[in-house]
């Protein structure tokens, strides 16, 4: 009787261990998959439709004019990449671009394009370093430090330039690589912006100090048991994205040949948006370059098709905040399914 029953009973067993458990087990994994890279599915289908849509949008003239449009912004978006995955969240990044703007006009016929270059990374580097030390030494929160830093570089740059455009002129080197260059089809500053990425990608990927970086934004208190000297770490990733900002600020100066003491404002929320979108967590310790270029393009491209169907921007705006809060979801959604 006993074996009998055994079996009777084992090929049900059997079959709902490889039938109806083996057919959840995969709809699991291809939603968690779904899940995990849902930015990538998302540019993907956004491709997809915005090129049924609009025969202009997959032309080599279009895409390398969205790159070029959204290389200042990206830029920002790297830093924040670091900011972000360190567990902070970065504020300034808008202002220190309209403040590096300024610098470089006032020093471009002082020192000429290369003593201009080195003010702004300098002046970056320095509103960078604040925002580390404020947090750091001032036990001050992430918000609010790089809030008031962001209201004292744009009054720095409202001072140094008297609240007006400050109009310079530069050398052909430099309008050609940080502003209108051609090399073949692709803008010059969109091949400086690449190699940013590339070298933040690698040094995130592959370095000693990208694993420190993850390791503070995921767990601040094992990573100084471990003897991480967690302070530096924090300050270091606020100066990577103060200098990221001043390289925005450079290619908007030679884009357009004037220091813009308005300029840059809400480049730090569409740069938070770009990181996010892509999906590297709020909560820190997780996320990529890449990822954030990806959310760049979810971003850029949206705005390219909405432009090219001569849809509203209030409306645009509006598409934005949808895509912020899904993005949101998806990412807290990604978090809890890891965990």
């Amino acid at each position: 009787m006993t074996s009998e029953a055994g079996s009777n009973t084992t090929p049900s067993l059997l079959q709902r261990l490889r039938g109806g458990h083996g057919e959840e087990h995969g709809r699991d994994l291809v939603l968690r998959w779904l899940m995990t890279n849902a930015a990538f599915v998302g540019l993907v289908l956004l491709i997809i439709v915005s090129a049924l849509l609009s025969p202009y949008f997959l032309t080599e003239q279009n895409l390398f004019n969205v790159l070029r449009q959204w290389t200042m912004v990206g830029l920002i978006a790297v830093g924040l990449t670091f900011v972000i995955m360190s567990g902070g969240i970065d504020l300034s990044g808008g202002a220190i671009l309209a403040c590096a703007t300024v610098v470089g006009a006032l020093t471009m016929p002082l020192f000429g394009a290369a003593g201009a270059i080195v003010a702004v990374i300098l002046v970056g580097a320095a509103f960078g370093y604040l925002n580390g030390a404020i947090i750091t030494w001032g036990r001050v929160t992430p918000f609010v430090a790089t809030l008031g830093t962001m209201t004292i570089a744009r009054g720095a740059a409202l001072m140094l330039s008297d609240g007006r455009t400050v109009i310079t002129q530069m050398p052909d080197w430099f309008a050609f690589w940080f502003g209108r260059g051609f090399i073949g089809p692709i803008p010059a500053p969109v091949l400086i912006a690449a190699v940013f990425f590339i070298v933040a990608a690698v040094a995130l990927r592959m370095t000693r100090y990208g694993r420190l970086v993850a390791m503070v934004g995921d767990n601040e208190v094992a990573a100084y048991r471990c003897g991480v000297n967690v302070p530096r770490v924090k300050r270091s990733v606020y100066v990577i994205h103060g200098v990221a900002a001043a390289l925005a600020g450079l290619l908007f100066l030679g884009r357009l040949g004037v220091g813009e003491p308005a300029s840059g404002a809400l480049f730090e929320l569409s740069g938070i948006a770009a990181v996010v979108i892509g999906g590297t967590p709020f909560t820190g310790g997780a996320g990529g370059v890449g990822l954030t270029f990806i959310g760049l393009m979810v971003i850029g491209l949206t705005y390219n098709i909405l432009n090219l169907l001569s849809v509203s921007p209030y409306a645009q705006d509006i598409a934005r905040g949808v895509i912020i809060v899904v993005a949101v979801m998806f990412s807290v959604r990604s978090i809890r399914a890891k965990r």
